[in-house]
This record gives structure tokens, sequence and C-alpha cells, in this order.
């Protein structure tokens, strides 16, 4: 039932919603500049129930995944209410009003995420590493404060408090990263609070570079490395490490564990924050019984010959919540909620653009998922962030949806666009109806059979236990 609730239902109400969205854009464009619509249906056929109104079939479909808008004569220009009669501006409408409305849904989905009271954690994010030789590293302060050496100056420490990045106060660590993110390629201020070796307390505005590309630390294991030995000499934290060695070291919800003791045995299931330590401290026994009776690694040990391979991130810095943290609601009228959701809309964007360059620029690389793996992360989502976060993923994918529809490919509402724009640069002579129809056939096969291929690869991470997400 989780499935159905959390990954199916919520994936295909959100397909349904995006794709009606895009067709409302094609009729409304169409009936005001006077093309006939053929036929505007919620799912896909056969048709199961519809009527007809103003020379227009309305219908609901067997096939629950969108709807669709049919158009008079797309190629064919013969009919005078045809699509492909009408003037070439109404028809660059009509085709680019889909991809438009996909456009500008985002911005008031996101205020709808504003508008909706919604739990923010504050608390201040500390350096918990600095890696050597990178940006945060050599990283200069903008003024000097009085007492501080110059020399000793240099470069962010392990224990700053970043308070500020270009000038926008962060709460937690998602917003840090979020401001470095929005300004990859240039120089960035990082306002730090640094408790100075005299025991005073300096806030410090310091410049450094948040790069495009960033190579990753190699460490390959010597024999007698351990966990703690290669985090002490990269200078990064342990779960870092851990995660870089492939070393899985968590408590699985509902395990039964049998740990023994003075007295015999303890029976405890493990709940779901339940870690290590905190088992250990409940029960009054150590850490290595809690790990042996769960069959959990030895945290400690690596494997000789092993590569390491660590990310360094934009600036060369890892960072984590300094407690005490708290949850703190918030909540904003509409009139302030569509302005930020517009800002925030702009920042996804300026995010967008940034990992496209990133993918040139030796950063990461892009995924792909086709259907299934979105449904996937729908649950996934659902599971981790609350369904509120199902918003965000809409206004995602409906901007993807807008972006995909756009392209200039046969079949898509981009290809169409296209035959205009050629029809066009050739001084009104169009391509021949028939030509252009098997141009969109050929494309629509393209289509199905990169969709297909796609679902493979996301069936086989599912079966394999991945995540689109890692």
């Amino acid at each position: 039932m989780d499935i159905l609730f959390q990954t199916i239902l919520p994936f295909v109400g959100i397909l349904i919603a995006l794709i009606v969205i895009h067709e409302l854009g094609h009729y409304f464009t169409a009936k005001l500049t006077g093309v006939k619509v053929l036929e505007a249906g919620i799912g896909y056929p056969p048709r199961v129930w519809g009527f007809t109104w103003r020379d227009t079939i309305y219908s609901i479909n067997l096939l629950p995944l969108g709807g669709f808008v049919r158009l008079l004569g797309e190629e064919d220009p013969t009919d005078p209410q045809s699509l492909a009669s009408k003037p070439r501006w109404i028809r660059l409408i009509v085709l680019a009003s889909g991809s438009g409305m996909n456009f500008i849904l985002p911005i008031f989905l996101f205020a709808a995420i504003f508008i909706i009271p919604r739990d923010v954690s504050v608390g201040l994010t500390q350096i918990t590493s600095v890696v050597q030789d990178a940006p945060a590293s050599q990283a200069e302060p903008v003024i000097l404060p009085d007492g501080l050496d110059p020399d000793e100056a240099i470069g962010l420490r392990a224990g700053d408090v970043i308070v500020a990045v270009n000038g926008n106060e962060t709460r937690n660590p998602a917003e840090v990263g979020r401001q470095i993110r929005l300004n990859l390629g240039e120089t960035i201020t990082m306002t730090v609070r640094r408790v100075l070796d005299t025991g005073e307390v300096a806030f410090i505005d310091y410049r450094m570079e948040a790069r495009w590309s960033t190579p990753d630390i190699v460490h390959t294991v010597e024999p007698g490395d351990t966990v703690s030995s290669v985090s002490s000499l990269l200078g990064i934290p342990r779960q870092i490490v851990l995660r870089a060695a492939d070393i899985e070291f968590r408590l699985t919800e509902g395990q039964q564990l049998t740990i023994p003791d003075a007295d015999g045995t303890i029976a405890y299931e493990v709940q779901d924050t339940d870690t290590v330590a905190l088992v250990a401290l409940r029960l009054g026994v150590t850490r290595e019984a809690v790990r042996l009776a769960a069959g959990l690694p030895d945290p400690e040990a690596l494997t000789p010959g092993q590569e390491l391979r660590i990310g360094q991130g934009p600036t060369g810095i890892t960072i984590a919540t300094w407690n005490p943290a708290f949850i703190e609601t918030e909540s904003f009228p509409p009139w302030e909620a569509v302005p930020k959701g517009l800002s925030e809309y702009g920042d996804t964007l300026i995010l967008f653009r940034n990992e496209v360059v990133s993918w040139f620029s030796g950063g990461s690389s892009p995924q792909f998922a086709g259907p299934v793996g979105i449904a996937q992360a729908t649950g996934e989502i659902v599971d981790q962030s609350g369904w509120i976060a199902l918003l965000e993923l809409a206004a995602l994918l409906s901007f993807n949806l807008g972006i995909i529809n756009i392209l200039p490919l046969p079949m898509l509402d981009g290809g169409r666009i296209a035959f205009v724009l050629l029809e066009i640069i050739r001084g009104g002579r169009r391509i021949a109806p028939e030509k252009e129809a098997i141009v969109h056939l050929v494309g629509l096969a393209l289509i199905i059979s990169l969709a297909v291929g796609i679902t493979v690869l996301d069936v086989q991470r599912i079966i394999g236990g991945e995540s689109l997400f890692r």
C-alpha cells in the first residue's frame, strides 16, 4: 500500500496535472485564434465517455496518463479552420503555448510552497573540514580584524561558523549549499564567525572562487589504514570516508537485535531514528555489541589497495549543523508568496543553467530518467521530505516538460515549430505535408525507442537497489 499511496498515485497525479496544463495552453490559444479543436481529452484512448459541444468532442479516456488536444489539419492547410492554414505567427503561438504554460506554472507552485505552513530547520552552519589547496583554504579576508595575524587569517578553518554568503543570511547547511551553487564560476563572499586564539569572537568576510569543476581527492588505501586515520590524513569527516569506502553502517528499522549482556541477552527492535551509539546508550551496552548483533561491518576496516574517491565541492569545505538547531514554522500571505515564488523560480533557472554548464566543465554527469525512474524519485521524496516537497518536484518537472517539448525534435511541439521557422527561412514555401508527416512519424518511433531504453535502465537501477539521487 505504501507503494500505491507514496509512489504510484502521486506520480500519476503530477503527470496528469502537468500534461493537462500543457494541453490547455494549446486548447485556449487554438480557440482564440480560430483553429478548430476536434477533441480535448483527459487520459489517452480508447475513449470511455464523451460529449460534443460546439464541434469539439470532450472525452474521458481509459489510460490515465495525461491528456491531449487534437487540432484540425496540423500539417494539411486545405481547411480554413485548420492549424496549417493559419498565418505563421498564429501557428507559432498555438504550438508554443503548451510549453509556455509549463514555464508559467512553476511560479504558482513555488508560491503555494511559501503559502502552505512548512517546517524549516534553523541552526548555525559549522565548517567541519577544509580541503588542502582548495579555494576555501586559500581564501583571503576582505578586511583584516584587529588582533589577527595576517598569515593566520588566510583560509577558512574547521570550526568556523558560516553566517552569510554574498550578504544573504543562511539558516542551515542546505541554504549555504544553495547560495554556493547559485554562484558557480564566480567569486563569492562568505561571512564566518570565528573564535580567535585570544578567546574573542570575530566576524570575517572571506572571498573565494566557487569552482565549476572540482577534482576528486583520490586516496589508495595502504596496509594499516583505518577510516579514522584516513579521515585525519585528508582532513575530512569519518562519515565521508565511510561513504567513499561504501561501508554501510546504519541500522535498519524493524530489525530484531539479540545482544548478550551479563544477565543473558537483550532483545531489541530497531526504531526509525536509531543509531548504533543511541541503542548502545539506551541499553547500557557497548557499541561493539550492538554492531555485532546488527551484523554491521567493522567501522574502521579498509581494504588495502582500495581506491577512495572523495568529492571536494565547489569551495572545498564540508559543513554540518552546529547544535542546537530548532524547527521554525514558516508561512507567507499570497501577496508575499507570489513574489517569493517568482524569485525562487529565477534561482531554479540559475541552478539549472549552472548544472548544464558543469556537465561541460568536468563536473557532474547528467542523470536521465523515464517515467519509472521519476515514479521512484517521487516515492523517495514523499518518504524523506513529506508531501509538500511534491510541489517543488512538480515545478521542476513542469519546467523540464516545457524544455523537452520546445526542443526541435520531430513529433514534439518544437519539431513542428522548426517546420514553421523553416517555412519562414524558405520565403513562405512549405514543406510538403506528407513529407512533414513522415518526419514526425519517424521521430515518434525514435522517441518511443529512447523511452523504452531509459525505462530498462530505470528498472535495472531499481532492481539493483540504487536511487536516482545517488
